[in-house]
């Protein structure tokens, strides 16, 4: 489906801000002063257990060594589950990021009581940008997934103890090297449009993931609902990919007792595993690194001239057309 060209034009004004630059960096997270062999639960601002924890099995993760004075987070997909709550959650950025007057909504009552209906708010956005970095690689340097059986980790700006993520990217692994797939909802009608945006990235070597979110007050209202909320992912220091965040599903879905549309806001990086488990896979996993939360808000010019260059080249398609 075509996209307006007013969501391109928009792109393209966004990434003409390069000049600006956030100072506003809170949560960066080396490991190297949390407690090796024990889960991150509690340590350097993180959570897994979440507000509440009732018959709900430990996800397999825990502090590792890697090097002398050097940590790093493990974790499997041994153990997967489907709540979001309980899903490990990074440290918060400085300030709640989303658009005007959008609250950083948890949907659960006390103790882990029914939702609230509506959803309680904990607090308002107070900043349009969200940023979330890190670094990755295989636990073993060697494949662990398989065609019929992959292992994966979506990673999300979330609300910290909620069930909100307004973008998504999953590392995959196929047993033919680490893959990056982006969804967004992108189609007008709140649908999810995922987009393989990496492929055959090494195991044994550390990939260094940068998202950079803008949240931008208001949608496009052309035949259909359109996020202008601006998603920028950069791969190794090169922009690999621009989108826009989940906004518009927010716009459409009544999902946890929201009435919508109900502008969400985040504060945190959401690292979920779901799906099918995999007990092989105990012990192993993924190893994540120097990962951080803030509120900068562009990235720096040189990085973006990748997508200065497909943004021109999409506008002079569409003239085209």
């Amino acid at each position: 489906m075509k996209k307006p060209l007013a969501k391109l034009t928009h792109l393209l004004v966004g990434l003409s801000l390069t000049g600006l630059s956030g100072t506003l960096f809170a949560g960066l997270t080396t490991f190297n002063d949390l407690t090796p062999g024990q889960s991150v639960n509690g340590q350097g601002g993180w959570t897994v257990e979440g507000p509440f924890n009732d018959n709900v099995e430990q996800f397999d993760e825990d502090v590792v060594t890697i090097g002398p004075g050097n940590n790093a987070w493990r974790i499997s997909n041994s153990t997967t589950q489907t709540l979001y709550s309980n899903q490990p959650y990074s440290s918060k950025s400085a300030e709640v990021a989303g658009e005007t007057g959008a609250g950083l909504y948890n949907d659960y009552g006390p103790n882990g009581a029914e939702p609230f209906t509506p959803p309680h708010s904990s607090a308002t956005a107070t900043s349009h940008y969200f940023y979330g970095g890190w670094e990755f690689k295989s636990a073993t340097d060697a494949a662990q997934g398989t065609e019929g059986s992959v292992m994966s980790i979506a990673i999300s700006p979330g609300a910290s103890y909620g069930a909100i993520r307004m973008s998504y990217l999953a590392i995959l692994d196929d047993g033919t090297g680490f893959s990056l797939l982006f969804y967004e909802t992108s189609n007008g009608d709140g649908s999810f449009d995922p987009t393989v945006i990496a492929t055959g990235l090494s195991y044994d070597e550390w990939h260094k993931v940068q998202m950079y979110v803008e949240f931008v007050d208001g949608v496009i209202d052309e035949d259909g609902i359109y996020g202008n909320d601006i998603v920028n992912i950069v791969l190794n220091d090169t922009l690999i990919h621009t989108g826009t965040s989940w906004e518009s599903y927010y716009y459409e879905t009544t999902e946890g007792g929201f009435t919508p549309p109900t502008p969400q806001s985040v504060d945190s990086l959401l690292f979920r595993m779901s799906g099918a488990a995999n007990v092989a896979n105990e012990g192993n996993g993924f190893l994540f690194d120097n990962v951080e939360t803030s509120n900068i808000a562009i990235p720096e010019p040189s990085q973006f001239a990748l997508a200065l260059a497909s943004v021109a080249v999409c506008l002079i398609w569409w003239r085209r057309k």
